[in-house]
């Protein structure tokens, strides 16, 4: 184990070395918040490469495995080479610098409070950003993390092991990430939408993309996408107040509802929920088979039932006037080529283009329609 506050000088003796990868600052800076905001913070051990310039005492052996003291010189560490972690590094050394940063600023404001004669509850306020800064930084100096080193002189070897430990790494998907990370309200909502009748046991719980031959209709990313949407919209995010105010049980009940008014509105949906029609069959001529389209439909509802106080039967009322138009895939004459703007769909498309400004164009377009009614869409 070796301690976090030791990790500075690790990071500045062994990173942007011949053989490492580029780091990513802000990937970098990411993990630092994180464990600067997470007493409880998790991460796996970091990986080092060096010669043997180390010496061990052995203090215990126990079944061939030897405990004790490692050690080495002080003028050597310019030999460490990092193998795997060199985000985590970097995040721990911005943590902690961005800490002394934070409590410089904090005790700075408190001395003018005090110089212009505040109140206390002013003085209060900065005393107690001043006291979690410096409990933030007591608990980084305590905490400790475990640490690999492989003795390689070859600096051959050494990038052939670096290769090796990238090439066979297994990234997370998002849905993977979704299901697990349950700090954010809205990964703690997914099992509750996710046994709704649409998804129930056609959710993918590994991938992000639903391809063609996929027998799930969306993937966990995608059911965390509607959720976030159904609670701050297309455009909207789910910062740290909000985080604090949701509740992940009105937002099971709220997204709940959204896919009860798709189910009433689109039969094609109704079919997959009933087993009569397949997410592959549905993806092959349908719409509604596009994850992206999902999306929209729930930042519209969102909007509608938020914004123009709609309730579910209005909604479902104006779901169900699109069902027809929803066959694909699309012509020339298709109410979304004709009247969406800015060419978010082409003919022959089964989806709306991704981009986030694509999807407020349609939204926004959808919501236009909802409460215009025009003569083409009701006739």
């Amino acid at each position: 184990m070796i301690s976090t506050s030791s990790i500075p000088a690790a990071w500045r003796c062994a990173a942007r070395r011949e053989g490492n990868r580029k780091v990513k600052e802000g990937h970098a800076r990411d993990f630092g918040d994180y464990i600067r905001a997470t007493p409880d913070w998790v991460a796996p051990a970091l990986v080092l490469r060096a010669p043997d310039i180390f010496e061990f005492e052995v203090k215990e052996e126990v079944s061939g495995t030897q405990f004790g003291i490692i050690s080495f010189p002080t003028d050597a560490r310019t030999d460490l080479r990092i193998l795997d972690g060199q985000h985590r590094t970097l995040g721990i050394h911005l943590a902690i610098r961005g800490i002394a940063a934070d409590l410089e600023k904090a005790r700075s404001m408190l001395a003018v409070a005090k110089k212009n004669g505040d109140v206390q509850g002013v003085l209060d306020n900065f005393q107690s950003q001043v006291d979690k800064l410096t409990d933030q930084r007591a608990r980084l100096s305590r905490d400790r993390t475990s640490l690999q080193i492989f003795i390689e002189d070859d600096q051959t070897a050494y990038k052939q092991m670096f290769f090796d430990i990238a090439e066979n790494a297994l990234g997370d998907t998002s849905s993977v990430k979704a299901r697990f990370d349950s700090r954010k309200v809205v990964n703690r909502a997914l099992d509750g939408v996710m046994k709704h009748a649409l998804f129930k046991d056609r959710v993918d719980l590994e991938q992000d993309r639903m391809g063609r031959g996929n027998p799930n209709i969306v993937g966990a990313k995608q059911v965390a996408e509607i959720i976030r949407t159904i609670a701050v919209g297309i455009d909207g995010r789910v910062g740290r107040r909000l985080e604090d105010e949701l509740d992940e049980g009105e937002l099971v009940e709220k997204t709940n509802n959204f896919l009860d008014v798709l189910l009433g509105a689109f039969p094609a949906l109704e079919a997959v929920a009933d087993g009569t029609l397949t997410p592959q069959d549905l993806r092959t001529s349908n719409m509604l088979g596009s994850t992206v389209m999902l999306r929209v439909l729930a930042g519209v509802y969102a909007e509608l039932t938020d914004r123009q106080a709609f309730d579910d039967e209005d909604v479902t009322e104006f779901f169900g006037q699109l069902a027809p138009s929803m066959a694909g895939p699309l012509t020339a004459a298709s109410i979304w080529v004709e009247h969406v703007p800015d060419n978010v769909f082409t003919v022959g498309s089964l989806s709306p283009r991704s981009r986030r400004q694509d999807l407020k164009t349609l939204r926004d377009t959808m919501v236009k329609w909802a409460l215009d009614k025009p003569v083409w869409l009701t006739s």
